[in-house]
Formats: C-alpha cells, sequence, structure tokens
C-alpha cells in the first residue's frame, strides 16, 4: 500500500513539473509579447498583466508543491541534528503531522472561500472570467501539498516504526 502511495506522490510531482515548465513558458511567451507590441507596434495587450499575475501566481503554489515532495523547503535542522536518533525521528513524524494538520486547515478554507456566493459571482476585471478559476489552482495545490505531506507522514511513521523493529533485532 505504500509503494502505491509512493508512486502516485512521485507522478503528481512529475505532472506538477511539467505544469511548472508549461507555465513559465507561457508566462516568458506572453510577456515578451507585450513588450514587443507595447514599445515595437504601440498596441499592447490590455490583458496582459493580469494573465501574467494569475499564472505566477500559479507558478508559485504549485512550486512550493513541489519543493514540499523534494523536501527543498528551507528548515531549521540544528535540534534534530543534535537529539539522538530516535528523537529525532519522533520529531520529525510531529513535524509532519503539524504540517498536514496545518495544510488541511488551509485547503479547507480554501474550498469554503472559491465555494462561496460572493467569490462565485465575482468577474476579473480585463479578462470577464469568474475569479473562482483563478483561485482554484491555489485550492487545487493545496490539495496535492496535502497529499505530499500525508505521504511523508507516513515514511517518516514508517521508519520510525522499521527503526523500532531494528532495535528489537539488535536487542
Amino acid at each position: 500500500m505504500l509503494n502505491i502511495l509512493k508512486w502516485c506522490d512521485s507522478a503528481l510531482a512529475r505532472l506538477e513539473t511539467w505544469v511548472l515548465i508549461i507555465l513559465t513558458g507561457l508566462l516568458a511567451g506572453l510577456l515578451i509579447t507585450q513588450v514587443v507590441l507595447r514599445y515595437i507596434f504601440g498596441t499592447p495587450l490590455f490583458w496582459a498583466e493580469e494573465v501574467a499575475l494569475q499564472i505566477l501566481v500559479a507558478i508559485s503554489f504549485i512550486g512550493v508543491s513541489h519543493l514540499l515532495y523534494t523536501r527543498s523547503l528551507v528548515r531549521i535542522d540544528i535540534i534534530p541534528s543534535l537529539l539522538p536518533e530516535r528523537a529525532a525521528h519522533c520529531l520529525e513524524v510531529f513535524f509532519c503531522l503539524l504540517g498536514l494538520c496545518v495544510l488541511a486547515i488551509f485547503t479547507a478554507l480554501t474550498w469554503q472561500w472559491v465555494a462561496s456566493p460572493h467569490t462565485q459571482i465575482e468577474l476579473s476585471p480585463t479578462t470577464q472570467l469568474p475569479r473562482w478559476y483563478y483561485f482554484s489552482v491555489m485550492l487545487v495545490a493545496l490539495m496535492v501539498m496535502s497529499y505530499h505531506q500525508f505521504v511523508s507522514l507516513l515514511l517518516s511513521i514508517h521508519r520510525l516504526v522499521s527503526h523500532e523493529a531494528s532495535e528489537r533485532v539488535c536487542t
């Protein structure tokens, strides 16, 4: 079961990588097009800044999700390095659980916000697209972050339990 969850986790991470590559290319292409149209032809795209901002927000949230998967987020690890191995594993499980709880709360609050009637009827000023469409990227990214954190929690618990088993065998 854990192998299936890890496979799904890595598949989501590969999808995130491709989405990040595509969105970064779209952002660069849109901004280059905007500069060329504005300064060479004198006819800028009136919606380019808003769409570029939304793409940048999507890149940010999806990027943080991918950083969570690769365990590349900034962390202070001096305390776990000073603790005995077993205590460091317990601390890792605690922080994984705490992170999962925080992500679950953010996900639930974002769901409420995106689903609220006020957000549902709000339209973008320049593109006239519903704003919930933009905000749903944040919701999906938080859901994927929660999944990455859940798998990380399970792996941390597995390392803690397997360490216990190896201690019992050795003693």
